[in-house]
């Protein structure tokens, strides 16, 4: 079978493509999107040196697989024809933005999937690992869904699960390694034996899940959270990249992680520096450390010791 996948790359969707390649089958294109935030992409980039199966790029570029930054799909007038090109009988979206339209997935004749990184019917919507930890609820509904598309955003019949909870003392990193090879593991039974006709899908329960928007208020640090909400923020998310502190200058800076809390409030203004930032929480000066340029080389070295331990545990 031949496959057009919507992503905004990742290592899960680099374990679905991995995965849909290992299963004999090919892909005509990678359509990413004109929106695609290109810290995602250089992050790929960046990962496929270290571990080219676990990057989009590497392997687009090891099978020869067009990349393109295709136009918003709901206002591209040429979608169709550029989908009949391709000649691909599948349609799969993974870690995407893209809003599939409906005269799009009429092309598919119902060979149209989606892998969504929660537990459905829980957390529909964009960014549910980030809304779950928030919540305190990743141990219950963390893991990927493997659904039939439809108009309603994640509302569409399941065809399998698996679920992955959070580990909070393993972190972000880990867990998203361990969602990636469920998704690649999807690929090879469930979605294999959906497009084959030998699995039907069942539908989501009508009344149930939840629908969560992660706001940027809620991953930026302030004066507003306490020390221990400051250390558990940077703690579960400085290493994600998506971590800012609103300044008084009206400026945002990235924040990587935690360094300590210096002592009690000063009531003065955040001191900022090449490295670090200082500054009062609601009950305690911390300071904190700001992402720099070395940072994601960083994560990409933690993401690769990551994907040797869990390789470990799955012989």
């Amino acid at each position: 079978m031949n496959a057009l996948i919507l992503t905004s790359g990742g290592l899960i969707a680099a374990k679905i493509l991995s995965a849909w390649l290992s299963t004999g089958n090919s892909v005509a294109a990678l359509w990413i999107g004109s929106k695609n935030p290109r810290r995602f992409v250089r992050r790929d980039r960046a990962l496929g040196i270290a571990a080219p199966s676990w990057s989009t790029s590497a392997m687009a570029r090891q099978y020869n697989i067009p990349v393109r930054r295709n136009p918003k799909l709901s206002t591209w007038t040429k979608a169709d024809t550029a989908i009949l090109r391709l000649d691909a009988d599948v349609l799969i979206t993974a870690m995407t933005y893209q809003i599939v339209p409906e005269k799009i997935l009429s092309q598919f004749s119902g060979r149209v999937v989606n892998f969504h990184p929660a537990v459905l019917p829980y957390y529909r919507g964009p960014n549910p690992r980030v809304g779950m930890i928030l919540d305190g609820k990743a141990d219950l509904y963390g893991g990927v869904t493997l659904h039939c598309l439809s108009r309603g955003i994640d509302k569409g019949d399941i065809i399998g699960v698996r679920k992955i909870p959070y580990d909070a003392d393993r972190g972000f990193i880990h867990w998203e390694v361990g969602l990636a090879r469920a998704a690649g593991g999807l690929v090879q039974t469930e979605l294999h034996l959906y497009l084959n006709g030998t699995l039907r899908p069942c539908p989501q329960p009508a009344k149930a899940g939840s629908y969560r928007k992660v706001s940027r208020n809620e991953m930026t640090l302030s004066d507003g959270h306490s020390a221990s909400r400051t250390k558990w923020l940077c703690d579960q998310f400085g290493v994600s990249g998506r971590l800012r502190l609103h300044s008084q200058r009206a400026k945002n800076y990235a924040v990587s992680h935690f360094i300590r809390q210096v002592g009690p409030r000063t009531f003065e203004a955040e001191r900022i520096d090449k490295f670090t930032i200082e500054f009062d929480a609601a009950d305690a000066r911390v300071r904190v450390a700001r992402r720099r340029i070395w940072t994601p080389l960083l994560r990409v070295v933690m993401y690769w010791f990551a994907i040797a331990r869990t390789h470990r545990s799955a012989l």
